[in-house]
């Protein structure tokens, strides 16, 4: 099991055409095969859009009324990645992965926050940068604005992409963007259980749920058990270790997350409680892998199991 409240995981398709998306002038044959199958897609589906001067096609859906992205933006988006032969490698809509047998459980469905200056899939980020907030487009990416010569572990070298994509929102300011979650998350949590929320020097905000037995709480070097429940403040699930085993590790010594550990530390054995944690408190302006993007605040339901003093 993927332990998010220490490390991370590989990183997605998006960001990835750093390292593949490239020329190879030795290889005009597959190039010239690449072209053949794109202009007869092009035909045989009636596209009258001229491409850019990059080669990408750029074909409006429907036209947005906020802002275009800009460099230090991050966006939310939702998209689905294929080639012309109508092969599906990558998508942020659950059904549509399900039905094209490339459903991961690794993965966390819905809109995907990320960072417009990180997208390395530079077909992508210039269409991107051409919508307005609101908007939808399909974009046609040749392959030397995708993944180029060398391709991907499901995308062939010299291959087009397709993505059809929303604009959902243009982030200007992510700290204040995340400030703004915890916000309302914090004002419908207390509005619809009218529980007592601590909020901390540190910046993490503490809620409890069982008070759990005795007068100790875990202290450094203190081994702790814990059943966790992770999620963002959509709900959306991004770990757990309920129905498995219990999560064991030492406080003080870097094994979880700064904001975690805290909670933790103010917690008895049996007792429940539900954390909120700061990105500062988590990972960050960088965030984790995929699952989890910078500027992330996480919510934590603890269940404190056991303290075992060495």
């Amino acid at each position: 099991m993927t332990r998010f409240i220490i490390c991370g995981i590989i990183f997605p398709l998006l960001f990835t055409g750093i390292f593949l998306s490239c020329n190879d002038d030795s290889s005009d044959l597959h190039k010239e095969k690449e072209m053949r199958y794109l202009r007869q897609y092009i035909s045989e589906n009636d596209i009258d859009v001229e491409p850019e001067r990059s080669g990408l096609y750029y074909i409006p859906v429907h036209a947005g009324q906020g802002a275009k992205p800009s460099a230090g933006d991050w966006l939310i988006i939702s998209y689905t990645a294929r080639t012309l032969f109508n092969q599906v490698f990558d998508t942020t809509d659950e059904d549509v992965a399900i039905r094209n047998n490339i459903h991961s459980s690794n993965q966390i469905y819905g809109d995907r926050r990320l960072e417009l200056d990180a997208i390395m899939v530079s077909g992508l980020k210039e269409g991107l940068k051409m919508t307005r907030e609101g908007g939808a487009a399909t974009l046609i990416v040749p392959s030397h604005l995708g993944f180029g010569s060398k391709g991907t572990g499901v995308v062939a070298p010299y291959t087009t992409l397709i993505y059809d994509f929303e604009l959902v929102k243009v982030i200007d300011d992510p700290a204040a963007y995340e400030e703004e979650l915890i916000e309302k998350y914090l004002e419908s949590y207390t509005d619809s259980t009218h529980l007592v929320v601590t909020a901390r020097e540190s910046g993490l905000y503490y809620i409890e749920l069982v008070e759990g037995t005795g007068n100790n709480h875990p202290e450094e070097e203190d081994r702790v058990d814990v059943y966790y429940l992770g999620t963002f403040t959509d709900g959306r699930v991004f770990d757990t270790n309920i129905g498995g085993s219990l999560f064991s590790f030492p406080i003080g010594a870097e094994a979880a997350i700064p904001g975690f550990e805290e909670g933790v530390m103010l917690m008895k054995p049996g007792g429940r409680s539900r954390i909120i944690v700061p990105s500062v408190l988590a990972y960050g302006e960088h965030g984790s892998g995929e699952k989890i993007p910078g500027y992330t605040p996480l919510v934590f339901d603890i269940e404190l199991f056991d303290i075992r003093t060495p």
